[in-house]
Parts: C-alpha cells; structure tokens; sequence
C-alpha cells in the first residue's frame, strides 16, 4: 500500500512539474510570436497614423504584462543566473523601450510616418536575434523534457 502511495505521489509531483515546464514554454512561444508582431506591426506597408498608433498602444500594454512574466519563464529553458538569461531579459526591456519611443514618434507626428529610422532599424535588428534565441532555448528545454519522459 505504501509503495502504491509513494508511486503515485512520483507520478503526481511529476506531472506537475511536466506540465508547469510545458505551460511556461508555451508562453515563451507566445512572447516569441508577440515580438514578430512588433516587427510586422512597424514594417507595416499600408500606412495609417491613426491605426498605427492604437495597435502600437496595444502591443506596449501587452509588453508590459509580459515583461513581469518573461524572467519566470525563462527560468525553465536556462539558468536564472546565467549571463544568457540576463542578456535576453535585457534585450527585451530594450524592444519595448525602443517602442515605447516610437510610439512617441507617431503620437508626435500624428498621421505621418516617422522620419527617424533609428528605432525601426534597433527593432528589425534586434528582434529577429531574441526570437533566434527564444526559438533556441525552448527547443532544448522541450528536448530535455522528451528525455525525461522516455
């Protein structure tokens, strides 16, 4: 009886730690997608100020709720106290600083398109690097999570 309790608590304490792993990897993939649609959102080719403003409000609002998030997540792909995390997190401040300026740019502007291309090259440069990344320690982390279970 008591091995049958013991084997259950395993499996249960197992489980758990399974799906809590997968949950926080699915949410990595979110960020993952959320900064692709920054990267779209910016390069738009159909211009419209108005539009432009409002999705670009959104997308900031949505950062910033993700922003707590990101370092609890990370912690299941890496190692909290690796210089790897630290750079991710930090690069992701960065986009949403960088976005917050040029959402002050449209707001400045107001239905033209801004002139200083300094941010949108900051963001086409360095969004693609964290996705890359993201993309990678997720791939690992879900790796080492089919070994576990096989």
């Amino acid at each position: 009886m008591k091995q049958n309790i013991t084997l259950f608590l395993i499996v249960f304490l197992f489980s758990i730690s399974y799906s809590q792993n997968k949950s926080d990897i699915d949410s990595l993939y979110q960020v993952k997608d959320y900064l692709l649609d920054i990267r779209s959102t910016v390069n738009v080719k159909d211009w419209n100020g108005a539009q432009q403003l409002i999705k670009v409000e959104q997308l900031i609002e949505k950062g910033q709720r993700y922003e707590t998030q990101f370092p609890l997540w990370l912690k299941t792909v890496i190692r909290e106290d690796s210089w790897h995390s630290t750079e991710m997190k930090r690069q992701f401040t960065l986009i949403l600083q960088t976005l917050a300026l040029y959402k002050s740019d449209l707001k400045m502007l107001q239905n033209k398109r801004p002139t200083n291309q300094e941010e949108l090259e900051y963001l086409n440069r360095k969004i693609p690097k964290l996705v890359d990344t993201i993309y990678y320690y997720c791939k690992l982390a879900e790796e080492e999570r089919l070994k576990k279970i096989h």
